[in-house]
């Protein structure tokens, strides 16, 4: 009875967050939009607790006015200009040299994955779709493949769960799913697979980077806004590598597909 009360929360948490994300999904526009600025919004605080030093309601304000006119601007020469002020405004607040880089890449971490979940929806909802599930297959099969065969610890400095054996098998899980995926939205299987396994590859990378940041900071999980989950960055770290990843490969992965 204690596993299954543990275990509820997780679902209904899980069914509402699919629910939201798929309506807005299939809206798109200005609903999808928002959908992504707030959880950009939410995945900033987060994060930037994780990495401060120091908690700065200035600064951290400073950061969310970077992030916000980047994000709804979409202009790159303005955001380099915000990105360097808020830099210095780190500074001159007290911050080191370091910190303030380090705040600096808090913004760009957040807000490029952002950005590109918005453009890869302006152009294909299937191809958006075709990412999605290919970054959720690859963090389920690494879950499900680390805890049956899971036997090599990888970096057990970063994370003492994170296995060899969890790793391929999210690698391998995603390219599946993306074969799968693929083949419904009529994308070339052999491309497909292996842009499942590209994306799986830099999914598992970016949830070793939460994982390495929450162990310096001593914590369990980014937030306890999910009941059951943790904080949304637990949920979504993968997607803040894998999507960028994608990006850049976008135009040849479309080329042979």
């Amino acid at each position: 009875m204690a596993k299954f009360s543990d275990l509820l929360p997780r679902v209904v948490v899980a069914a509402i967050l699919i629910a939201l994300v798929g309506g807005a999904l299939y809206l798109g526009g200005l609903a999808f939009r928002v959908v992504v600025y707030v959880a950009a919004v939410i995945v900033f605080y987060e994060l930037y607790r994780l990495v401060a030093f120091k908690f700065s309601v200035v600064s951290f304000a400073a950061g969310l006015i970077t992030l916000s006119l980047a994000f709804w601007t979409e202009n790159i020469t303005l955001t380099v200009v915000l990105l360097a002020i808020f830099g210095l405004a780190n500074y001159l607040m007290g911050f080191s040299i370091k910190e303030a880089f380090v705040l600096i890449s808090v913004v760009v971490f957040v807000a490029f994955p952002a950005y590109v979940a918005i453009k890869l929806r302006d152009e294909s909802i299937a191809l958006l779709i075709y990412v999605m599930v290919c970054n959720w297959s690859a963090d389920t099969f690494a879950y499900f493949s680390g805890k049956l065969f899971g036997r090599r610890r990888m970096f057990p400095q970063v994370s003492r769960g994170k296995t060899l054996e969890g790793y391929v098998g999210a690698i391998i899980g995603s390219a599946l799913a993306g074969a799968i995926t693929g083949y419904l939205v009529g994308y070339s299987i052999p491309v497909a697979a292996l842009g499942g396994a590209y994306i799986g590859l830099f999914a598992q990378i970016g949830d070793l980077v939460e994982s390495a940041l929450k162990r310096e900071k001593g914590v369990k999980d980014s937030g306890n806004l999910l009941p059951g989950h943790g904080g949304l960055l637990d949920r979504v770290d993968s997607a803040l590598l894998s999507f960028p990843a994608f990006w850049v490969i976008k135009d040849v992965f479309l080329k042979f597909a």
